[in-house]
């Protein structure tokens, strides 16, 4: 796959979905954040997710993202980028990106989230348009460059470009009142 956007377009959006998940985590006391079976959109029906929860789903895609960007340099793919696209290993990631940080604090959890988010920022921040629309120095079952490679693992459709939060949380204030 190709990228669809630009990469300054890229990390503009991605900022945007940062500042958004920011806004919440500052608003959120700890009690609502970890409260079970508050997450209702975007999840599998058997999940009670908190947010503390939808934390560790949205590290567990762009730490995958920042390690294939990686591995791309490295001239090697990610297993992550074929994995994504098979429906069983994505419900694998899904619950595994949940599962692995179980054990995490609320505040290792937070600190995860944002030193994750600001590694994908400084990757991206960091290349070159060129690199962007560079292409794998290894095979891939389709045509894609760096920027398609990211929006695959990180933007897979549904979702919107570079905007995971919406997925869960459609609505912040509807779902802050819910939990009031």
């Amino acid at each position: 796959m190709r990228a669809t956007v630009e990469r300054a377009e890229a990390l503009r959006l991605l900022q945007i979905e940062h500042q958004a998940v920011a806004a919440l985590i500052d608003a959120l006391s700890d009690e609502e954040m970890t409260r079970r079976d508050t997450i209702q959109y975007g999840m599998y029906y058997d999940q009670e997710c908190s947010f503390k929860d939808l934390l560790a789903h949205l590290v567990c895609y762009e730490l995958y993202t920042v390690e294939a960007i990686q591995e791309w340099r490295n001239g090697r793919a990610h297993w992550a980028i074929e994995a994504v696209k098979d429906p069983r290993r994505g419900r694998e990631i899904h619950y595994g990106g949940i599962a692995d940080r179980d054990h995490l604090s609320l505040r290792e959890q937070l600190d995860e989230y944002r030193t994750v988010s600001a590694a994908l920022e400084r990757e991206i921040e960091s290349m070159s348009d060129a690199d962007w629309g560079s292409a794998p120095a290894f095979a891939l079952n389709e045509a894609t460059d760096l920027g398609g490679m990211i929006e695959g693992i990180l933007v897979l459709p549904p979702r919107p470009l570079y905007r995971h939060l919406p997925v869960h949380v459609p609505d912040a204030a509807q779902y802050m009142r819910s939990l009031r």
